[in-house]
């Protein structure tokens, strides 16, 4: 089994471009059906993006899958979350129990859900002290991620819980996107101001002592992030690379997202952002990449709730596109 950066990245060595040939045609086909060119707005596009990295000129989106993964992180410690740390195993439970909000809007949607324990035992180090994790540790969290992705999804997103977990978020997003720390530094469950400054404090601290760590992509996500976020990219660039569309969710899921983007820069075009959250951190994100939220409903549970509730937009376009008439199906002439 591999266990080095080395190893991993061999994995992305065939990376596929979305196919532009799918892109022009569904793009055409929209105009022979029963609607004014353009009327659907943005359903349109997302419809053909879908096709686009499926390679298919016909896209489909008949079995949607979402993959959460719990962790938990040494950086809690430092009083940069509201919720105690044993909250992260009893969600664990109720996700295993079907209670979860991302439960319900899964089941809603018609999207298959798994969820997996990414360490909630056994958190990172501190990373205001020490690199949050290994190499190897890294790698592991890597490979959980690539293998869950199921065969079967034509469109994938990842969910993730762990208490304090926007704080390696925010310090990745601030490492690689160059930003200051406050002016992406959220509230996260909902820090009080006082509490927020020690966040912003935390992380501004951190990034000093790790900065001759923060070499590559690899090596940021092992000193700054977490289990959990490191699942997430794994699972991202796996379903990429079998042209797999991806549904990005809030800020955890923006930090992930932005080490497989440096790593691999055609995972841009893969994803989509499934909604605009309230954490700044994710708002830059969104601005840097030049990613349009499917939706807007000021949401900011984690969870891949957002993604979940963009798959079913999603899904809403691609049977438009696959299930209208023609005009000459229709016998409809203008």
């Amino acid at each position: 089994m591999p266990n080095t950066y080395a190893d991993f990245l061999q994995r992305l060595q065939d990376f596929p471009d979305n196919s532009v040939d799918c892109r022009e045609f569904i793009a055409q086909d929209w105009n022979t059906r029963t609607k004014p060119p353009g009327s659907l707005g943005r359903l349109e596009p997302i419809a053909t993006w879908v096709g686009e990295v499926q390679h298919r000129r016909q896209p489909q989106v008949n079995f949607p899958a979402l993959r959460l993964f719990a962790g938990a992180h040494g950086i809690a410690a430092e009083g940069v979350s509201m919720c105690p740390e044993h909250v992260n195993a009893q969600m664990v439970r109720n996700f295993a129990n079907g209670g979860a909000a991302i439960n319900a809007l899964c089941r809603s949607n018609g999207i298959d859900f798994k969820a997996y324990d990414a360490g909630v035992d056994c958190p990172t180090a501190n990373f205001l002290q020490a690199p949050a994790m290994s190499e190897a540790e890294t790698v592991e969290a890597l490979l959980l991620g690539w293998n869950s992705v199921p065969a079967f999804a034509d469109l994938f997103a990842v969910g993730e819980m762990g208490i304090g977990n926007t704080t390696p978020s925010a310090a990745i997003l601030a490492a690689v996107l160059k930003l200051p720390v406050d002016q992406i530094t959220g509230r996260g469950a909902g820090l009080p101001d006082d509490r927020l400054a020690v966040k912003i404090r935390v992380i501004e601290q951190a990034l000093e002592n790790r900065k001759a760590e923060l070499t590559s992509p690899l090596n940021i996500l092992a000193s700054i992030g977490g289990r959990e976020i490191a699942a997430m990219t794994g699972a991202m660039l796996s379903a990429a690379s079998q042209n797999i569309p991806i549904v990005l969710d809030g800020v955890i899921s923006a930090a992930a997202a932005c080490i497989a983007f440096e790593l691999e820069p055609r995972m841009v075009g893969k994803c989509i952002a499934g909604h605009r959250g309230a954490e700044p951190g994710q708002q830059a994100f969104l601005r840097h990449y030049q990613l349009d939220a499917v939706v807007d409903l000021a949401m900011r549970l984690g969870e891949g709730t957002g993604a979940a509730v963009a798959m079913g937009v999603i899904h809403n376009a691609v049977d438009c596109l696959n299930q209208m008439a023609t005009f000459e199906s229709a016998g409809v002439q203008l």
